[in-house]
Formats: C-alpha cells, structure tokens, sequence
C-alpha cells in the first residue's frame, strides 16, 4: 500500500485480488502437472492417439491447408501422429521458433516430419529451428494465416477465454473431446 492508505494497483484492492488470483493459477497449475505425472506413459500414449485421432477426423482440420501446431514437451499430448498427418495430406505445418532472451514466438514453415529430429533442441528439450534459419512464417503473407492453430494448453485465463480465435479452437477442440 502506498501512503494514504491505498492500493497501488486501484481502488477496491486490486492489488490485493490479482495476487490472490495468481496464487490459484499457481496452485491449479501444480495440481494439473502433478495428475498429469501420474498418468502412467500407456495411458498418456494412449490418450494422445485418440486425440490425434479425433483431431486429424474433425471437418475443422481437414478443412485446414496451414496448421500451426506446437512440438510436444513429455507430458503433453503428444504431437507427431498429427505432424505426420499434415504432410501426408499435403497441408503446411508451422511449428515455434523462440527468440532467444525474449517473449517473442514466429510459427516458422516445417519443411517434412523428418525434419523435426534433425533440429536443434532448446533449454526446454523441445526441437526448433535455430535463431539463424530463416523461414517462412505462418503470418507472412497477407490472407494465408495459418487457419487452425493446435497448442499445448494446462489451463486458460478468463482473458484469453474472451479472445475470438480461442473460443473458436477450443470449440472445436471441446467437440472433439466430447466425441472420446
């Protein structure tokens, strides 16, 4: 609190109620990595072949030509089932390329499924291109956005939940769940 009494964040204690709310996220986040440790490597195998199942047989992707999909860490949903399919089908795949020493991300044009081995892996143990390959990214060209983005998600903040573009993948992510 600052002289007078009041909270530097505003008036009603704002200050006070965000570190509360970061607190929660905190601790769901921990409760969500612990359940997701438990899970077993079958059981984790298994429910990321029937996502990617569901996934790769839902109308939203098939009618996707440029996909923007994360690389899987260990205790994600694992991701190359889906890769594997977007190439087969002859759909562009964009994956991340971090910059170094910054909270920036381009989704950068992955050239074939093969290739993901073959690039280097990041502090995170996740392979991406290095800071010095240039690539084509998802959002270079005027009108050829990637049209379905697939991210890792351990939970979502009411913030993001009131963006458009979330909305619209996590409905079509919900319906694929409700199909399991």
């Amino acid at each position: 609190m600052e002289s007078g009494g009041e909270d530097p964040a505003g008036p009603g204690g704002c200050g006070a109620m965000a570190a509360a709310l970061r607190a929660a996220k905190q601790a769901l986040r921990a409760e969500l990595k612990r359940r997701l440790r438990a899970l077993s490597e079958a059981e984790k195998q298994r429910q990321s072949r029937l996502l990617s199942r569901k996934v790769i047989g839902h109308s939203k992707y098939q009618e996707s030509q440029r996909i923007a999909v994360f690389l899987s860490m260990q205790d994600e949903v694992q991701t190359e089932e889906i890769i594997k399919d977007m190439f087969q089908r002859g759909k562009e795949c964009f994956i991340p390329q971090y910059k170094p020493k910054s909270n920036h991300m381009d989704m950068v044009k992955l050239t074939s499924a093969e290739e993901i081995s073959s690039l280097p892996l990041t502090s995170w143990k996740i392979h991406q291109p290095s800071d010095n390959d240039v690539r084509e990214e998802a959002l270079s060209v005027a009108g050829t956005a990637a049209s379905l983005v697939r991210t890792p998600l351990l939970s979502a903040s009411a913030h993001l939940a009131q963006s458009h573009m979330f909305r619209e993948q996590m409905e079509c992510m919900n319906s694929v769940m409700q199909e399991m």
